[in-house]
């Protein structure tokens, strides 16, 4: 199997790192390789819950463990882990390795991937037998478990073999050495090729999971992992056959794609739009919330009122996405959260495309048009320049900076290499993104905006809002420790979001659609609207090994 991925492009950055706790760690084969405790498929419906022969119930999937349990106040959590697991190398797979890697990720905050949330949560685990782990937190959390151990999405980090690791500084270990069989670990694959160009996964029969008859090997004897490419070329190797899966593409080369090469199938079986599939990362504009004009929420809201939504979704995603008015996902579990703030959206019309309105706020603000039409204050233009990641948004950006232009700003755009640093670093004015977080209750996503996550410019920043609340803070502390299925949470998300929205610290554009051409000429099997076992996105950690278990030789 050829897939071409995600993060780097045209050369993969992390050839000699396969330690996913380092910064720089992409998403190029651990994610496949490790296995998670639990996954979740944010697609399942009544009829489909997970892939075959793995059983799941509600998008639940036990792969590594088979049971978790929270106590009354969950601020404590029992996982029961499979019988029989073992590492690549031989060793077992037991309690051990969990508690060596909360552990080690705990006691090396913030050096580390995940380290904050790990110093933040966990007081303490303990083996109670080869089999069980208990993990005591700080304070009640009953979605450590979900955000953490069932992997969705890009959610989760995965367990290490604690008899390979302990030996060594956590924090500089590469994990990477093909001579000593790194890196160790419990899916069927062994790394025996890794260079930027491409890495070489090779199966390996011994897989505790056809030992143990959990699932077949899967069908492919090799994954050949290729960095991300510009879309056009993306499109000509699928045209060509020479891939099977890549990163998503935009609207226009899919249609190239699926005209020219009539193996090539979407999200929908017939080929009907919409071709993709509505994922967690409902995309904004962002802003530094602490640098001047940007902290000022009557400015954000004057550049919220020069988009038109409606125009980006018909232009950029020709009719198929939907428009974001909140920073949350559209799927089913999430909409009574839309709903329970109808009242707010009302008051605050996010969706309100109205240059005028932002006429009248820059105005108040002492600003405005000069001579070339753009506004300004004491002869200084206010320039916005928005920094965009490379390869994304490349639909509908151009068409956000001509509506910011026609309201009056001075509006361009840029893709610097080093865009995901300079976010962390809060060394830009604005920037796009998406809001990864929110499957099943918002509170993943609010969480995100809390001051605990805030820094002063220059200084890295878990996440890069940079927005202080202390009354938003509050609710969301208080929802931090009630399930969903509590009462008094949809009360608490309200107050919280009477805070979100008037400040409007990022401002929603539209619904991530992501468009997934895949290649049937040697693989069949794939997810589609009809059987969504997950989302076949290969870079997604959450996807990546429910994707390769399933699918099956074209013909065989």
């Amino acid at each position: 199997m050829v897939i071409s991925v995600s993060d780097s492009m045209n050369q993969m950055q992390d050839s000699q790192i396969m330690n996913p706790f380092l910064i720089g760690a992409q998403r190029t084969g651990w994610h496949f390789a490790f296995e998670s405790l639990y996954y979740y498929n944010e697609w399942w419906t009544p009829e489909v819950s997970g892939p075959p022969g793995i059983p799941g119930k509600n998008g639940e999937i036990p792969y590594l463990a088979t049971n978790y349990q929270y106590n009354q106040t969950y601020d404590q959590l029992t996982i029961t882990l499979r019988p029989n697991v073992t590492w690549s190398d031989g060793e077992p797979f037991t309690a051990d390795d969990v508690v060596y890697t909360l552990t080690m990720l705990r006691d090396n905050a913030p050096k580390l991937n995940f380290s904050f949330d790990m110093h933040l949560w966990v007081k303490d685990a303990t083996a109670l037998d080869p089999h069980t782990v208990q993990i005591t937190l700080n304070a009640p959390n009953p979605r450590f478990m979900m955000e953490y151990f069932q992997w969705y999405s890009d959610h989760g980090f995965p367990i290490v073999p604690a008899h390979i690791w302990k030996d060594h500084d956590p924090t500089t270990f590469t994990n990477f050495d093909l001579s000593k069989g790194w890196p160790v670990v419990t899916g069927p694959w062994k790394l025996t090729y890794s260079a930027p160009e491409q890495k070489v996964w090779d199966r390996r029969d011994d897989w505790w999971g056809a030992k143990t008859g959990f699932h077949p090997l899967p069908k492919m004897k090799r994954v050949l992992v290729l960095p991300r490419y510009p879309d056009a070329k993306l499109s000509q190797l699928l045209i060509s056959n020479q891939v099977d899966a890549t990163h998503q593409l935009q609207p226009t080369d899919a249609q190239a794609v699926l005209q020219q090469n009539p193996k090539v199938i979407v999200r929908t079986p017939d080929k009907s739009r919409p071709w993709g599939w509505i994922a967690s990362w409902p995309e904004y504009v962002g802003f530094n919330d602490s640098k001047p004009p940007w902290n000022d929420p009557e400015i954000r809201w004057a550049i919220n009122h020069a988009f038109d939504r409606q125009q980006i979704v018909d232009i950029g995603f020709q009719g198929d996405s939907e428009k974001a008015t909140l920073p949350l996902e559209a799927n089913t579990a999430l909409q009574p959260y839309y709903d329970s703030v109808s009242d707010l959206l009302q008051k605050y019309p996010i969706d309100a495309h109205d240059v005028n309105q932002t006429a009248r706020i820059m105005q108040s603000k002492g600003y405005q048009k000069d001579q070339g039409g753009f506004w300004a204050k004491n002869g200084q233009r206010l320039s916005l320049l928005i920094q965009v990641p490379q390869g994304f948004f490349d639909n509908y950006v151009p068409i956000v900076v001509e509506q910011l232009r026609k309201a009056g700003f001075d509006a361009a755009f840029k893709t610097p290499s080093n865009e995901s640093t300079l976010q962390q670093l809060g060394q830009l004015d604005l920037f796009m993104n998406g809001q990864q977080g929110a499957v099943r209750d918002p509170y993943a996503t609010l969480e995100q905006f809390h001051s605990k996550y805030s820094a002063p410019t220059g200084q890295p920043a878990q996440y890069p809002f940079r927005w202080t609340n202390k009354e938003y803070d509050a609710a969301v502390d208080a929802m931090s420790k009630l399930p969903a299925s509590d009462p008094q949470f949809m009360t608490l998300y309200h107050r919280a979001m009477e805070q979100w929205i008037p400040d409007l610290p990022t401002i929603p554009l539209v619904q991530d659609l992501v468009i997934l051409p895949v290649n049937t000429t040697y693989w069949t099997g794939w997810p589609d609207s009809k059987n969504p076992y997950t989302m076949p996105a290969f870079w997604l950690r959450g996807s990546a090994t429910l994707l390769i278990n399933t699918l099956r030789p074209a013909g065989g």
